[in-house]
């Protein structure tokens, strides 16, 4: 069985170290949230990306493509017997043209110890993540 987590560090993981490293265009604090042989899967698209440095690959490309992304409105299922959370969220972009849009996603995310193994996303509309 997975080392338990806590329910505060389930949400803080997600909320307050990941999506705000992702908002802030920091690899190096995105990255830290993964293991070394981490699987994150976009389920609307079946894109997997593997491994840190396919994650990176990933990072790299949606943080080219936008100038802004915000991750608010957050609703978490945090699961800490079994090392686990769920979330949905609102996220906005813009990109280089200056055009917005928003996006309704839910995320699932597995921990191995105290970072992210396993990521599943679905997306409402197109697979910006490439």
């Amino acid at each position: 069985m997975a080392e338990q987590t806590t329910y505060g560090y389930l949400i803080d993981m997600v909320e307050h170290r990941y999506f705000r490293a992702v908002d802030e265009k920091n690899m190096d604090e995105v990255l830290d949230c993964f293991n070394d042989d981490a699987i994150f899967t976009i389920q609307t698209s079946q894109t997997v990306h593997t491994g840190r440095e396919g994650i990176r690959t990933m990072f790299e490309n949606l943080f080219s493509n936008f100038e802004m992304t915000t991750h608010k409105h957050f609703h978490h299922v945090a699961d800490p017997e079994n090392n686990r959370v769920a979330s949905q969220f609102v996220v906005d972009f813009l990109d280089p043209d200056g055009k917005r849009f928003s996006y309704t996603n839910c995320n699932f995310w597995y921990l191995e110890g105290e970072k992210f193994q396993r990521v599943f996303v679905y997306m409402s509309d197109e697979n910006v993540l490439v």
